[in-house]
């Protein structure tokens, strides 16, 4: 079964939610922490891209009856099965980290002067959330490379007894597994893209 990627969507909605609310406010008042908070939501956007790049990179396999991309999809089920996307998973964590820093240096003073009080106190708790939930959030992508390390290792061991038609049909099971998760990354992830272009474009202005 695929991990739930619960603490990872909820933290991004979140955040991703309220600067959507408050948006206009701070458009209408940009300055050099427009860029910033753009960074910030693109940080937060490598997260999910992350998650979704590794993903695929799983479901995209499929062996053809005549062998001839044998190599090359073994190769990538190897690279799964090392667990050295793992490692990659962990750099998440400073995505976490560089977006409270950006927060604290940039983002706390403009959010006060341009927002009221009870707005710039609830993006204020979002980012607390997010720092507060980054082991959580760490953790849901170590269970996700797991999950892919695990699915890698029995597809292997399928087509190292030319079960080619088992491991395919494998593959195929696992996307249905992961398509409503991977649906709610893309949505997501597009509230994020969208948001990250119009504060790109009004630090554009100042």
């Amino acid at each position: 079964m695929f991990p739930s990627l619960d603490s990872i969507l909820i933290t991004a909605n979140e955040l991703g939610k309220i600067v959507d609310d408050l948006k206009y406010k701070l458009l209408d008042n940009p300055n050099e922490a427009s860029s910033k908070l753009a960074e910030v939501l693109g940080e937060l956007g490598q997260i999910l891209v992350f998650v979704e790049s590794e993903t695929i990179s799983y479901l995209e396999i499929i062996f053809l009856p005549d062998k001839s991309n044998y190599i090359e999809c073994r190769s990538a089920l190897l690279r799964l099965e090392s667990g050295y996307v793992t490692i990659k998973g962990y750099e998440a964590r400073g995505h976490c980290h560089k977006i409270t820093n950006i927060y604290d240096k940039y983002l706390d003073r403009w959010f006060s002067k341009v927002l009221d009080e009870d707005e710039a106190q609830k993006i204020k708790d979002a980012f607390n959330n997010m720092n507060a939930a980054d082991f959580d959030m760490v953790q849901g992508i170590v269970e996700i490379t797991q999950w892919l390390k695990k699915e890698s290792e029995e597809v292997l061991d399928m087509i190292d007894v030319d079960s080619l038609d088992d491991a395919n049909q494998r593959i195929k099971r696992a996307r249905k597994d992961v398509q409503l998760a991977r649906r709610e990354i893309v949505e997501s992830l597009a509230r994020l893209k969208l948001l990250q272009a119009s504060f790109i474009s009004s630090s554009q202005t100042v």
